[in-house]
């Protein structure tokens, strides 16, 4: 890497993970994998295709059931930020469309990016068209979602300006990442449960989140650190448990049970909202 993808400079300090090298840039507080995947790499990693078995059905639905609460507290936000019925919502990286999903439900009008075929093809199969890329798109939006997206990008200024042209007047942006700086990402280091470097490229604090997003023509609203597995959704997975295991003899394994127990005690995100400028 020979400058930092958010500010350009060419001052960094050299950290090292277990096996994997990280450069921390000292202007602007983030850390990036030291050998970024080509686009022909990325390209290759997201569009293998291949059908669903009733495991990965059943645990795509034991996903959709426990993250229902987070769904419905992440519409309420869009709703206190004044995004109503009727209004234009993109989520970029939709994966299978779970968000999406309840948005319709809400009346939103709802469009989604998603680089992956399988994802793809479930949404297709719950009556989600979504597209590829972003370009395939056409249109204004009241608000761009990106959940947990941003760090898969090797250049996320690139996409925050594409998401800056493709916003309506005061349109407004949600961006969730993990949080780089905190204290469990700090303890943990390479054994944190979002330090994923063979997908994750760009390390956030929300010092470099708010440099980064400003820098695009965006007002920060908000921008903090925060849990996102609060109880409610620890308590919805352990009703999506018993439920998919009484009505279809689905159990999940004991590896993701308790991956999910340390993703609930040790998962911190950086929240941001932006408004365009």
């Amino acid at each position: 890497m020979n400058s930092c993808p958010l500010c350009l400079a060419t001052s960094h300090i050299e950290k090292q993970y277990g096996n994997t090298t990280l450069f921390y840039c000292i202007s602007c507080d983030v850390h990036v994998l030291s050998q970024q995947p080509s686009q022909t790499h990325l390209d290759a990693y997201y569009s293998s295709s291949y059908a669903m078995s009733a495991n990965e059905v059943f645990a795509s639905e034991h996903r959709r059931l426990f993250r229902l609460p987070e769904q419905y507290w992440l519409i309420s936000e869009l709703q206190n930020h004044g995004i109503r019925s009727g209004d234009t919502i993109l989520d970029i990286g939709c994966d299978k469309g779970y968000f999406l999903d309840q948005c319709r439900r809400f009346g939103y009008s709802v469009f989604g990016v998603e680089p992956s075929q399988q994802a793809r093809d479930y949404c297709a199969s719950i009556g989600l068209n979504i597209a590829q890329d972003i370009h395939e798109i056409k249109g204004e939006f009241n608000a761009i979602t990106l959940w947990h997206v941003l760090e898969h990008f090797t250049n996320p200024k690139t996409l925050l300006k594409t998401c800056h042209s493709r916003l309506g007047q005061q349109g407004h942006i949600y961006i969730r990442v993990p949080d780089f700086s905190s204290f469990w990402s700090r303890l943990l280091r390479q054994y944190w449960i979002w330090f994923q470097p063979q997908n994750h490229y760009v390390h956030y604090s929300p010092a470099s989140l708010t440099r980064l997003v400003e820098s695009q023509g965006f007002e920060i609203i908000q921008c903090s650190s925060r849990k996102p597995n609060d109880g409610i959704t620890y308590r919805a997975g352990i009703m999506a448990d018993r439920t998919l295991q009484t009505h279809f003899s689905f159990k999940q394994s004991l590896k993701k049970r308790l991956g999910r127990i340390y993703e609930h005690i040790t998962g911190v995100e950086i929240y941001l909202i932006a408004r365009k400028r």
